[in-house]
């Protein structure tokens, strides 16, 4: 005779494919516990298929229900796609530079214990140069790093002592994390968040977006605001599962529906992945952003019995017919965050925050 789940394992079972633990909710009725029993019971006497109602089935179904339960980004991992995860796309080096008089632009890359030097050096030489705006590029940043390392980047950038966000971790009250480090100045901020955003950096944007009125161009962020581990399994088996979620105030459902940006930015997941690549490979992000000017008539043109303007629209004209090297796709999001950031000039001057 095949051995039966206990009565308690199915309960526990049924509640993990809810919402809540104590009652089951399917459409608008409510089940309690006493129904559930007897769900259970039905189940396991009636199922037809035998396989449908054993204890390994059960167990099994218990997993899939928590790997769905516990959000984006747990899974069941081997060894091969473990590595291939890390090297799938460069998360590319720490970059900071002033891409106009008053702009700088900061690229955080991977979620290293190294970014803290480097993001609080830069931010001290922007001070230095008289750059009010920052946009922060969190594009290129995978679910990796740590709440504890977010908490301290947004140090630089929130009063000493805000409560960033608070930290739920099984067995322990929640933790708040607070703002720890002297602001360093009042920059005005922008943040790119892409497909890649994931992990304590959609945190830390979620926290400088309450705290600091942060604007937000990009795409929603996956989900996993929290801090994950590798778990071994055996063999070449892990379970990737979160060990601490952040909450930030005045964010819903942070974990797992992500966080959404204030302005969309349309550019693909793939485009996006080949202005990032190329803007690493370049090392500079200005050169990138520049448009080709048309030739116009000027004073030396007319000295030198030249027109420019017909000259262009001539060659124009000639090229027409010749096949055309397909364009490379221009980082639509970082343009979109320097128009913003010109007109806010244009309209508010230094105002680190919106009317």
């Amino acid at each position: 005779m095949s051995l039966r789940p206990s009565k308690c394992f199915l309960v526990a079972l049924a509640a993990t494919l809810s919402v809540g633990m104590a009652e089951i909710s399917l459409g608008n009725e409510r089940l309690t516990d006493a129904q559930v029993d007897r769900a259970l019971d039905a189940i396991w006497l009636r199922t037809p298929s035998p396989e449908k109602r054993s204890a390994d089935s059960a167990k099994r179904a218990a997993l899939d229900a928590y790997l769905t339960r516990l959000g984006p980004g747990t899974t069941i991992v081997g060894k091969q796609e473990k590595d291939a995860e890390e090297t799938r796309f460069p998360a590319g080096e720490f970059h900071a530079e002033v891409l106009a008089p008053t702009i700088g632009y900061v690229r955080l890359g991977a979620f290293l214990e190294s970014l803290e030097k480097q993001l609080e050096a830069a931010l001290r030489d922007f001070e230095q140069l008289g750059v009010h705006s920052i946009v922060l590029d969190l594009r290129a940043t995978a679910a990796r790093g740590s709440l504890d390392l977010a908490g301290r980047i947004a140090s630089y950038f929130l009063p000493e002592g805000t409560e960033v966000f608070e930290v739920e971790e099984a067995g322990r009250p929640g933790q708040s994390v607070r703002a720890s480090k002297k602001q360093i100045s009042h920059f005005r901020l922008l943040l790119l968040t892409g497909d890649r955003t994931a992990g304590p950096v959609e945190a830390l944007a979620a926290a400088l977006h309450v705290h600091s009125g942060a604007l937000v161009i990009g795409i929603s962020t996956q989900g996993q605001a929290q801090d994950f581990e590798l778990v071994p399994l055996g063999g070449d088996t892990f379970l990737r599962m979160p060990v601490r979620e952040a909450l930030v105030k005045g964010i819903r459902h942070l974990v797992p529906d992500g966080f959404h940006p204030d302005i969309i930015c349309s550019a693909t997941p793939e485009e996006t992945d080949i202005v990032l690549l190329r803007e690493v490979q370049e090392g500079r992000v200005a050169s990138l952003l520049k448009e080709t000017e048309r030739p116009k008539l000027n004073e030396a043109a007319l000295l030198a019995n030249k027109n420019p303007e017909t000259e262009f629209w001539i060659q124009t004209q000639l090229k027409r017919k010749q096949p055309k090297a397909p364009l490379p796709p221009k980082d639509a999001a970082l343009t979109m965050a320097m128009d913003f950031l010109a007109g806010w000039d244009a309209l508010y001057g230094r105002s680190t925050t919106l009317p």
